[in-house]
């Protein structure tokens, strides 16, 4: 496994390190998928998102919990209970080097990081999994199949598409022109490049999400006039970083105007009746 990733990296151009992470990352989410805790867990995040054929690598999981107490002792009980599973590749989790602490955001207790070390061969891989507590999932957990990196699949429960999406538009109204996070929108133009999404149910989990993080909805397009240039030197690194020239526009300007053009109907309700359409890149009244 080991080579057959230094090999995958350097066909794809990557650092093998993303790739050892990433393989890593999937080892862990392979033994949840397999035990009885598979239930007390949602999948979020990047790993996701390569359920939707959107994007990866990442460098740590995302996790909501379904049920049990919100604690850093049950969380690290259940950690522990995976990694000690075993599985044939390759991979092998230091339990001795595991630590969790809890996720504070403005003083308020959200969830518990745990960081545990991985070895593959001679690869040290230092792994992060977050996992939050209380945030709203409307109107329930859908199965996602993930691709794993050196084929097959594996199937945990997952956010609905349209949930991920509404994360995603709410922190950008919440942030306004100061928001950085350059990989939700990506993420949102990714997602809406391959998916139909229902209106009625992309404005509700917008309202969910709205309502528990007590954001008022209102117009990105005041965010047009300002962010793409306020933001555009910031977004040259971060795309130059992270290596995505070849899927990503060179002006932020442009990439915020097709973010825009999904979201900002949603917000004023004026695709009302209407479903998305990723092919045409439009929202499309329903006959």
């Amino acid at each position: 496994m080991y080579n057959d990733l230094r090999n995958l990296a350097r066909r794809d151009g990557r650092d093998p390190a993303e790739y050892f992470t990433l393989y890593g990352l999937e080892g862990f989410l392979v033994r949840l998928a397999a035990s009885d805790l598979a239930s007390d867990f949602v999948l979020k995040g990047g790993v996701l998102m390569a359920a939707f054929a959107a994007r990866r690598p990442t460098r740590d999981i995302d996790l909501a919990t379904a049920g049990f107490p919100n604690n850093v002792t049950e969380v690290e009980e259940r950690i522990r209970a995976v990694i000690a599973r075993p599985a044939d590749d390759g991979l092998s989790f230091e339990s001795g080097s595991l630590t969790s602490e809890a996720i504070r955001d403005h003083a308020e207790y959200t969830g518990v990081r745990v960081k545990v070390l991985a070895r593959l061969a001679q690869a040290r891989i230092p792994l992060h999994v977050d996992v939050n507590f209380g945030d709203p999932i409307w109107p329930a957990p859908t199965d996602a199949t993930i691709p794993l990196l050196l084929g097959g699949t594996l199937r945990l429960r997952g956010y609905p598409d349209h949930m991920v999406l509404a994360e995603k538009i709410v922190t950008a109204l919440d942030r306004g022109e100061q928001n950085t996070r350059w990989r939700d929108f990506v993420d949102v133009v990714a997602l809406t490049s391959s998916r139909y999404i229902d209106y009625s149910e992309q404005r509700a989990a917008i309202d969910v999400v709205a309502h528990h993080r007590q954001v008022v909805l209102q117009s990105l397009h005041p965010l047009s006039v300002t962010m793409p240039e306020l933001a555009q030197r910031k977004w040259e690194i971060w795309r130059r970083k992270q290596r995505l020239h070849s899927t990503t526009p060179e002006r932020f300007a442009e990439l915020f105007a097709r973010y825009l053009g999904f979201a900002e109907p949603v917000l004023d309700r004026s695709a009302d009746g209407a479903h998305w359409n990723p092919s045409r890149q439009v929202w499309e009244l329903d006959r």
